[in-house]
């Protein structure tokens, strides 16, 4: 019998059609004929026959309509002439239906199975066997039987294997130079489907070769107009490499190129050809020059490793824009050959503008990935995945380019241990640790000779002359980045005469040469200033404006205050901004530049016609701040004392009404808080300093973000005292004692309470002096004092209820109770903890009431209840879910995997995992605690 899914579920046996029922029935037999051999569970297909909502007689149909189908294929399979007669059965399995049937007789796997040989044969022969795989396609796989949803979820990697199978044939077509062939295929298939970007290049590349240069730079120009309009996207950098290649008359494209077929169509073969053999590196750039001793360098050390005589690391370094990415991928395309076990590429981000440096953690799984092990593989911790590397590094000949590396601790885990190619890494810094530890040769960049300089600027520039080649190579400094932005604006404007385009160069400053360590952040300010005064001038403005902002990215409202307009004006402007490519959208509503481009905006910034405006702008954005992080802080801790903003609050300002909004703003603003605080403070702005780090409290205090906490509330205080304010530093004082206090460090905290409260004191704060007295006395019994603790507790407990403060007197209730745990008083500490959740439900504080179930639960477990600690510990892990406390979800798992584990429950350790991942997070040294539970070392710290 034959087989047909790629279009309609068709039979045929002898080349008569067979009757396979209703659609239904030829569903069932579609989804098998997928996946012979195989057992489809039961409720598989039942979802995929009836959906997410089957009738209850789902399964029974289901058996009846296997049973008809085994009938209806035994009658049509086995005819009295067959000799062996077939062997088609559906047979039950413990797991499901499996469908025993040849699969040379199923269109669908004679589709992959000549696709395959295609890729193994020459291009006359693929051409062939792709042509011959293509015929099979009638249409959609289980076309008229299943809706379009089933055939999207089933059908996207067939529909994608077949047009690349299309696009492959279509490459060989063009290598075997039948590029008339290839030119009429690809009008026709890209009037249907304008989208498919590699037919695209292939369009261009056969238009080219025809001579037909104009009509292959207007398809690009059509389908990147199309793109952006359509989807706001640009085309793929295959493509972009394409055009610029064209447009520099690159004679590679003239000559068809008699190369195997793409490292990337083995990986690509499945995963039945193992070890995965990639091909990552990113296309080098074109017109590569000079770096002869470094090219020599880098092949003496391939040649070391091959006899045993050198560790395969090399280490380029050197200021950014230097061309290190781009030496290590040129080596690597031109001794691609030597690496036969493939080519991995990762950027670490490790100077990435406002991003941070790629862990290993996240680093390692990628590359793993890239190795060929499956997700579902990956083992979860950073040495196991470490170990994973190394033994399938082994002995085998791979390049890996580390690209963008911050230092040798962010590399050291992911270099393999015995590996026969080579490691390059690339980073701004130098990496003597890498060079000692690890003896791995250090290649430092310098600018490019004049001479090789100049060839750049020739290749980039073919029309110029050689007296302007010199001209804007020296301008340039030597430095290959730099020289081909100034190129590509050139090329931007070919009307203009290059000669021109420097005399505007030198009525400026001359480009700054780069400095430092860490790379250039000056001196392509000329290349910046053609865009700059391209913009209209609220553009204009507002692009200096944010450079005031001192943090990594830029809110909208942020960007608002900056520009004393609305937010929707503000997200006109910034559109603006981000069209000429002078701000980056790294998420919505959020801005931020380029690390060379902010340092550009922060010069113009500080220019005099700018410097007046400034400080105003200043004010508006700490204002800005001010008022949402204060009405945040009121909504995540309401209940603790709050100071009213002076200043009157933004026009707009940014509503954060739910305990959601409040935290995912703070989320959001984390990195900034502490730049923001520091900047008020530095820029003459105490009160800004010391307001804003008291009411972001509430979120380092949620979050346990202590070391923010910390550098952001000792700059309040000294603002504080900056202006006199001794109210001020009395609540600053007990917020930094808390922070300390919340790091262990008690003998610090309890001295600054008790100054906290003499200043409370003495300046009538009463609220403040309640709660600060609470607070001493937790470290009190923190230190290990809880009889001080029970005592001050108390204290704290009638100044709350004088006050009429009936969550003052819940925390104090709920703190006495633990002062009774220590003291060996379980009983006791029960009824205060009843009492004290008693409180926390009348006041509303379900932040609060969360920790007093959880307590409720330490108690019971110290009785030996743990089976009534056990519903606590799962009540209050819900509660802190939904109210963004993970330090005291995680402290709660500790807590209930502990009960569990009394109980031989294995749940136990997946509590302590889900608490370690956010110990881990939050920098806690309970993790440690929590990997001992576990059998797991401890982490030192470096």
């Amino acid at each position: 019998m034959e087989f047909r899914v790629l279009g309609a579920v068709e039979a045929y046996t002898a080349g008569v059609p067979v009757d396979l029922g209703s659609r239904q029935q030829r569903l069932v037999l579609g989804l098998l004929l997928l996946e012979p051999g195989r057992a489809l569970a039961v409720d598989r297909l039942v979802e995929l026959v009836w959906g997410s909502d089957p009738p209850a007689s789902a399964r029974s149909t289901l058996q009846a309509l296997v049973s008809r189908l085994r009938a209806c294929l035994r009658r049509a399979g086995n005819p009295m002439d067959a000799d062996p007669p077939e062997v088609i059965e559906i047979l039950h399995t413990g797991a499901g239906y499996l469908l025993r049937v040849d699969p040379g007789s199923v269109d669908v796997h004679r589709f992959t199975g000549l696709v395959a040989r295609a890729r193994q044969a020459d291009d006359e022969r693929a051409v062939k066997l792709f042509g011959l795989a293509l015929t099979l396609w009638r249409g959609d796989p289980l076309a008229d039987v299943a809706p379009t949803v089933v055939r999207d979820r089933l059908c996207v990697g067939l529909r994608e294997m077949m047009w690349t199978a299309v696009e492959d044939r279509l490459e060989a077509l063009i290598r075997l130079g039948r590029s008339r062939d290839a030119l009429d295929e690809l009008g026709k298939l890209l009037a249907e489907h304008p989208f498919r970007q590699r037919l695209v290049g292939q369009l261009m590349l056969v238009l080219h070769r025809a001579g037909r240069t104009d009509e292959a730079l207007a398809t690009y120009r059509e389908l990147r107009a199309r793109l952006v309009t359509e989807f706001g996207l640009d085309p793929t950098p295959e493509l972009r490499q394409m055009e610029a290649a064209i447009l520099r008359a690159d004679p590679t494209l003239d000559v068809p190129p008699d190369s195997p077929p793409p490292l990337g169509d083995l990986v690509r073969r499945g995963s039945g050809d193992p070890p995965a053999r990639p091909a990552e590196l990113p296309h080098a750039p074109g017109g590569f020059v000079g770096r002869r001793a470094e090219l020599t360098a880098l092949d003496a050390q391939l040649d070391a490793v091959r006899h045993g005589g050198g560790p395969g690391i090399v280490v380029i370094d050197g200021m950014g824009g230097i061309g290190k990415t781009a030496l290590a991928l040129h080596w690597g395309h031109l001794h691609r050959n030597d690496f036969p076990d493939g080519q991995v590429y990762r950027d670490l981000r490790g100077f990435s503008p406002g991003d941070t440096p790629m862990p290993p953690v996240e680093a390692l799984p990628r590359l793993l990935l890239s190795l060929g092990v499956p997700p579902s593989d990956i083992p979860p911790t950073v040495d196991s995945q470490s170990g994973r590397m190394r033994s399938l590094t082994d002995g085998r000949r791979l390049l890996i380019v580390l690209d963008n590396a911050y230092d040798a601790a962010q590399v050291r885990p992911l270099l393999p241990g015995n590996l026969a190619g080579l490691v390059v890494v690339t980073s701004r810094r130098r990496l003597p640790g890498l060079v000692v530890r690890e003896q791995a040769l250090p290649l430092s960049l310098a600018p490019l000779r004049p001479v090789e300089s100049v060839d750049l600027v020739a290749g980039c520039l073919r029309r110029s002359r050689p007296d302007e080649r010199t001209a804007l190579a020296e301008y340039c400094g030597h430095v290959p980045l730099a020289i081909r932005i100034v190129a590509a604006r050139a090329l931007d404007l070919p009307e203009r005469p290059l000669g021109d385009l420097l005399d505007e160069l030198r009525e400026g400053s001359r480009l700054d040469a780069f400095v430092g360590p860490d790379g250039p952040d000056t001196n392509l300010r000329a290349v910046f200033s053609w865009s700059y005064r391209g913009l209209s001038p609220p553009a204009a403005e507002l692009f200096w404006r944010l450079a005031l902002h001192p943090g990594e990215s830029v809110g909208v409202h942020a960007a608002a205050a900056l520009a004393g307009v609305s937010v929707l004006r503000a997200r006109e402007l910034t559109a603006e901004l981000h069209r000429a490519n002078l701000l980056q959208l790294p998420a919505p509503d959020r801005y931020q530049f380029h690390d060379l481009v902010g340092a550009y905006a922060r010069e113009l910034a500080e220019a005099p016609e700018n410097a007046a405006q400034s400080r105003p702008v200043f004010d508006s954005l700490l204002n800005c701040y001010l008022h949402t992080v204060s009405a945040a802080g009121r909504v995540l801790q309401p209940h603790r004392p709050h100071v009213s903003p002076a200043p009157p609050a933004p026009v707009e300002a940014m509503r954060v009404e739910t305990y959601q909004a409040a935290l995912g703003w703070c989320e959001s603003e984390r990195t900034n808080l502490v730049p923001m605080v520091r900047a008020a403070a530095s820029r003459g702005a105490p009160a800004y300093a010391w307001q804003i780090a008291l009411a972001a409290s509430a979120y380092w205090y949620i979050t346990k973000r202590r070391e923010d906490w910390r550098i952001a509330t000792r700059i309040g205080v000294a603002a504080t005292r900056a202006v006199g304010d001794r109210r001020a530093e009395g609540a600053l004082l007990a917020s930094l004692a808390t922070a300390l206090c919340e790091s262990r460090r008690y003998t610090e905290a309890i001295d600054l309470y008790q100054k906290s409260l003499r200043l409370h004191e003495a300046s009538g704060d009463w609220d403040w002096r309640a709660t600060s007295l609470n607070s001493l006395a937790v470290a009190h019994a923190e230190a290990g004092r809880p009889d001080e603790a029970l005592a001050t507790f108390a204290l704290a407990r009638e100044e709350h209820r004088l006050r009429g403060n009936r969550r003052g007197e819940g925390v104090a209730l709920q703190n006495m109770a633990q002062c009774h745990v220590l003291l060996g008083q379980p009983g006791e500490a029960i009824d205060r903890h009843e009492e004290a959740l008693t409180a926390m439900r009348d006041a509303g504080d379900r932040y609060a009431e969360a920790i007093c179930i959880a307590n409720l639960g330490e108690a019971h477990a110290e009785l030996g209840d743990h089976e009534r600690a056990i519903r606590r510990f799962r009540e209050a892990v819900r509660l802190h879910l939904s109210t963004g406390n993970e330090h005291g979800r995680a402290r709660t798992l500790l807590a209930l995997g502990r009960s569990l584990s009394e109980r031989g429950d294995d749940e136990a350790r997946s509590c302590w995992r889900q608490a370690l991942a956010v110990f881990n997070e939050l920098g806690d040294p309970e993790a440690d605690e929590i990997r001992a539970l576990l059998g797991e070392p401890a982490t030192t710290d470096s």
